[in-house]
């Protein structure tokens, strides 16, 4: 298997899914791709710039089921769904978020298309609930209600959208 960026971000997403972000290192990265750490470093800076990368793979799986058009509403619930697919997957694109937040936000769910304070609001509101979810699940506390209150939450930010571009 030839080592490319897409590689690394599925291999990196794998393991992700299998242990957490707390297990992530660049070191267990190449160990899974039959590498040394170094080649690494051809095709990632650091692990900051892995997290952006792996941010950016969560994105493209939410604009691939809601495009730029899509309405916002369905945009958002998309990333949640996306979000809870992979373990600790709200952490991640927060860290992603918080070193590049123009290149992880979904198309649907960008400034430019419903305000930056909007934009900025459903992106907050989305992490923040999602990785509350997702630790409530790892010290098996129920969170039965989280999806209607997100959904809730999310439906009454958005309504103050006139119109979306």
């Amino acid at each position: 298997m030839a080592l490319t960026v897409e590689t690394i971000t599925n291999t990196a997403l794998d393991i992700l899914s299998r242990y957490g972000l707390g297990d992530l290192s660049m070191r267990r990265l190449a160990r899974e791709l039959g590498v040394q750490p170094s080649a690494l470093y051809w095709h990632v800076k650091d692990k900051q710039s892995l997290l952006v990368l792996i941010s950016k793979s969560l994105r493209a799986e939410v604009d691939a089921r809601c495009p730029a058009t899509a309405d916002p509403l369905a945009a958002a619930m998309s990333l949640r769904e996306v979000l809870l697919k992979y373990r600790d997957g709200a952490e991640i694109l927060l860290l992603g978020y918080s070193i590049a937040p123009a290149d992880v936000t979904p198309q649907a769910l960008a400034g430019q298309r419903l305000g930056a304070e909007v934009a900025q609001g459903i992106m907050t509101l989305t992490l923040g609930g999602v990785a509350v979810e997702q630790n409530r699940r790892l010290f098996d506390v129920d969170p039965s209600a989280a999806a209607e209150n997100y959904t809730a939450n999310a439906a009454q930010m958005l309504s103050g959208i006139r119109s979306c571009p």
